[in-house]
């Protein structure tokens, strides 16, 4: 049986100059390893391809929705509207997604409260927690919208909607921020000096009703783009808070280096990592060698490249591989080009 365990930004060349924790048993399964490194791929697209979902239109926001804790309503178009702080830097406007701004649940719950209240002919916000807010439409929208992940950080004006019917989604855009400004909510953060939530990303929609298959009868995840692909597919859910055996193999995303890597967080990196030793390497080496598992597959998409990792329960016996040092592998990773925005 097979165990699949994806972690994205693991591949992340962290420098030279960076001390990277003691990772024995990571060591010895790269020490047995056989690796690649594959272009570059949103994880997001990455993980839907494993569910047998590969289109230019990902319903991202509909499946992001199932895997929240409360569950959807029935028979609605999706769309994420998540708040972000829009700020402008030198000539360029950008954004910081909420993520930055420590959003509570009260604040939250005002800002939907009265979105609802004034915006009633559109549909119906929702906010299963105070960072990633919903549209549920009746019908599907037309444009394409760029994923928030792709925008943060970066200059708005290269990440506006394509396609059809764009002047009725940038109309209600600018409606909303200009309701924003002058929510009580906004005047209160602004008086204690935190960034207020000043517009919303629209993005994620997409078909709904697309078929899915599941890699693995389990599927452990905390994203919850991830729990809604297994849900969607029938798959049983579990917390990625530790490796989990299961009597038919397994696969499990575990997203705590991902925003670190995006960020250039070294010491949350580092942190992930020694976290990720002690719940999932050593619990898989262990796995392989009872021959709990015969095969383990480690895989890192990422916006830069893609890293794979196969390692084989009938090889661990080869006693004169040596143990092989993140770093030494991380070393080998393709020069990628930095790109101006």
């Amino acid at each position: 049986m097979q165990f699949h365990l994806v972690l994205p930004g693991l591949g992340w060349a962290i420098g030279p100059s960076a001390a990277l924790p003691a990772l024995p048993a990571l060591a010895a399964l790269l020490g047995h390893a056989r690796h690649s490194w594959l272009p570059a791929s949103a994880p997001e697209t990455w993980l839907a391809a494993r569910f047998g979902l590969e289109t230019s239109r990902l319903p991202y926001a509909g499946l992001r929705r199932a895997g929240e804790a409360t569950p959807p309503g029935a028979d609605a178009h999706w769309l994420c509207v998540d708040p972000v702080h829009l700020h402008f830097a030198r000539e360029h406007l950008l954004l910081a997604d909420a993520s930055m701004l420590a959003i509570r649940r009260d604040e939250a719950d005002a800002l939907i409260k009265g979105l609802n209240d004034t915006f009633a002919d559109i549909g119906r916000f929702e906010a299963p927690t105070p960072e990633r807010w919903y549209l549920a439409l009746p019908d599907e929208p037309q444009p394409f919208f760029h994923p928030l992940a792709d925008v943060n950080g970066r200059p708005v004006q290269l990440f506006m909607p394509e396609g059809n019917d764009i002047a009725r989604w940038a109309r209600l855009t600018n409606e909303i921020e200009v309701w924003l400004y002058n929510h009580p909510v906004n005047a209160a953060r602004e008086a204690a000096g935190q960034r207020t939530l000043n517009g919303v990303w629209l993005w994620g929609a997409g078909p709904r009703d697309m078929p899915l298959r599941s890699p693995a009868r389990q599927v452990q995840a905390d994203a919850p783009f991830t729990r809604g692909l297994a849900r969607t597919a029938g798959a049983a859910v579990a917390p990625a808070d530790r490796f989990r055996p299961h009597a038919e193999g397994g696969f499990a995303h575990v997203d705590s280096l991902h925003l670190p890597a995006l960020r250039h967080d070294t010491t949350a990196w580092l942190a992930g990592l020694e976290a990720l030793e002690r719940d999932w390497f050593a619990p898989l080496l262990a796995a392989l060698k009872a021959k709990q598992i015969r095969r383990l597959v480690i895989s890192a998409p990422g916006d830069k490249h893609s890293l794979q990792i196969e390692v084989e329960a009938s090889g661990l016996w080869k006693f004169w591989r040596k143990p092989r040092p993140l770093a030494e592998l991380l070393a080998t990773a393709p020069q990628v080009q930095a790109q101006n925005p």
